[in-house]
């Protein structure tokens, strides 16, 4: 039987369609039944066409859609052996439950959406971003929740990047119960970082180069550095452990180059002449990578006989200072080199130099003569 058709359908408030209204190219067109559809009937919707449903539609039949079905308020599908609907582009169709998936272009809802599965938003480098609305005006934020509060368990965050190979990597971590922040790489703070209470560190803390300010109650780490050009730490109690590390002289010579790398700046250096009768060398760091920065070189115990020590400025870098000894003092000026001779580092020498602008502060305090160490 022909169909008598026009472009859009329209049922308000759920009224009824009749069938030569609303059924095109299909052989059940003959008028005895009305929307909703029973079981077995199938209602069929042409290229082109609009079926526009305002109020609630029920089906129990079949809908077979070539041109387009507009929900414009609640819909509620019933249908035998089908359980989700998967929009092909122009149109919607329902597909098996086994297929256990929900696709359109856009989905608008004012409700909540509980998905039993995993979400994921966006397409590989399209460009889409994940929004999160504000609160509310009290609470100007967008929220993320950990779990839902009628769990009643702990629930923290976790966040998780991809490296180069795709390899899954956790980068952040909030815990649920004392809300505890672990990020697993570096943390970078551009502007001030303020703690209320207790801001402690297991491994050394910088202030960047450039500027950067740090403050907190009491602030403990093993070591405080602050950059070259400013920086600021402030507390009302800080502490912090000097790092250090210990070089001991053998059988053999040594030379040994500093680098601020591997010698930080403000270091305390502990040199133990005493394991054996050869000389120690050691080249300080190129002053510019130090500027206002300090290294202490103490002596202990008592040295080898046979071991002499020697200590470099870099390259053309000159020291100026004194050396404060048991019969006097003796000025460094415009000097190179400072060389204590065979045995003469005994328990007590201290050096300490300090990088200036374009010179090198330079303190020897000797338990000994002048002419144990030569300024050249």
């Amino acid at each position: 039987m022909a169909c008598n058709c026009k472009n859009t359908v329209t049922s308000f408030l759920g009224g009824d369609v009749p069938n030569p209204t609303t059924f095109l190219n299909c052989g059940e067109a003959d008028g005895t039944y009305n929307n909703p559809l029973s079981t077995g009937k199938t209602q069929c919707i042409a290229e082109d066409n609009v079926l526009r449903i305002l109020d609630t539609y029920k089906i129990s039949g079949t809908v077979k859609n070539s041109g387009q079905l507009v929900f414009e308020r609640t819909y509620t599908a019933d249908t035998e052996n089908w359980d989700e609907w998967n929009n092909s582009g122009g149109y919607f169709k329902p597909i098996l439950s086994k297929d256990w998936s929900i696709s359109a272009a856009t989905l608008n809802t004012s409700g909540n959406i509980n998905a039993g599965g995993s979400i994921t938003t966006g397409t590989h480098d399209s460009s889409d971003i994940l929004y999160v609305n504000r609160f509310n005006s009290t609470f100007p934020y967008g929220h993320i929740y950990g779990g839902r509060s009628d769990l009643n368990t702990t629930v923290g965050l976790r966040f998780v990047t991809r490296n180069t190979s795709g390899v899954p990597q956790e980068a952040f971590t909030l815990l649920g119960n004392d809300r505890k922040a672990t990020f697993q790489g570096n943390v970078v703070v551009s502007g001030v970082s303020t703690v209320v209470n207790i801001l402690s560190a297991n491994t050394s803390v910088n202030v960047g180069n450039g500027g950067g300010v740090v403050s907190a109650n009491t602030f403990t780490a093993p070591q405080i550095s602050i950059g070259k050009e400013s920086g600021v730490i402030t507390g009302t109690t800080i502490v912090g452990k000097y790092s250090g590390a210990t070089i001991t002289s053998s059988g053999v010579d040594q030379s040994i180059t500093m680098t601020v790398a591997k010698f930080r700046p403000n270091m305390v250096v502990e040199v133990m002449m005493g394991g054996g009768s050869g000389d120690v060398q050691i080249t300080l760091p190129a002053g510019t990578g130090w500027k206002f920065g300090k290294y202490t070189f103490n002596f202990a115990g008592v040295p080898n006989a046979g071991g002499s020590f020697v200590l470099n400025a870099a390259s053309s870098e000159k020291m100026f200072g004194m050396s404060m000894c048991l019969d006097g003092n003796e000025i460094i000026d415009n000097d190179g080199t400072l060389t204590f001779g065979g045995g003469k580092t005994v328990n007590g020498t201290k050096i300490e130099v300090t990088s200036q602008e374009d010179s090198l502060q330079t303190l020897v305090f000797l338990p000994g003569n002048k002419a144990d160490v030569t300024p050249s």
